[in-house]
């Protein structure tokens, strides 16, 4: 955990590929990083000839940074019992963080979350905002959760969408791995035909007609439709 708040919070290294080889860079925190992105990457200053100078507001980030920035005001509350003050996300996530163990148990949003799993998942967040993952659906219920969908926030307004998700390499486009967005259980590619099985797919079925070059696909290939 101490890894994922450290990159939220505070100026980090990451390593770039370059012509000469690998290079490490600082770059700052991803919280202030989201921040920065509602404005473009624009600090106001309080005038209003710099906020008519400002780039058009980014709605994506802005959902983004008030859900996560709300979240951990509701763990942070729920560790010290009292209305938080004035403080950015970075220094009450860094508060929090020093009082909660790994497996503490918290509610953020519409679940409990231990609290590496929150942590983790608004960095994932927060990344995959800037280099969205390729996802493909998976129609059925989680086998893990039971749930169907999941809902965010887009420009002010409530979307629906597959709780079950294919992750696939945003480079090779190779399936990765199947992942719920609501439980955050994940199922790797040697664990696909249990996978399959409990969704109801056919796989011994999908994998003839493949091999017989008909319309069939592999499991990841197809989104594992199930209705």
């Amino acid at each position: 955990m101490s890894v994922d708040v450290e990159t939220l919070t505070r100026d980090h290294q990451v390593a770039v590929t370059t012509d000469e080889g690998i290079e490490f860079h600082s770059v700052p925190s991803l919280i202030s990083q989201l921040r920065d992105a509602v404005f473009g990457g624009m600090e106001s200053t309080g005038g209003s000839s710099s906020m008519q100078a400002r780039l058009p507001i980014s709605e994506g980030a802005l959902d983004l940074y008030m859900l996560i920035d709300r979240e951990i005001a509701e763990v942070w509350v729920q560790a010290f019992n009292r209305v938080p003050g004035r403080d950015r996300a970075e220094a009450m996530l860094a508060e929090w963080a020093a009082w909660a163990e790994p497996e503490t148990v918290v509610t953020a949003g519409p679940r409990d979350w231990y609290a590496k799993d929150v942590v983790a998942r608004w960095e994932t967040q927060i990344r995959d905002f800037f280099d969205p993952p390729r996802l493909a659906d998976i129609k059925g219920p989680c086998p893990n959760c039971e749930e169907r969908y999941v809902y965010s926030i887009s420009a002010g307004e409530e979307v629906r969408g597959t709780a079950l998700r294919f992750h696939r390499s945003r480079m090779t486009g190779e399936t990765l791995d199947a992942r719920c967005l609501a439980c955050g259980a994940v199922w790797s590619p040697a664990q696909f035909e249990r996978f399959a099985a409990v969704l109801g797919i056919d796989v011994a079925a999908r994998k003839q007609e493949y091999e017989e070059g008909s319309v069939g696909v592999s499991l990841a290939e197809s989104g594992g439709e199930v209705q």
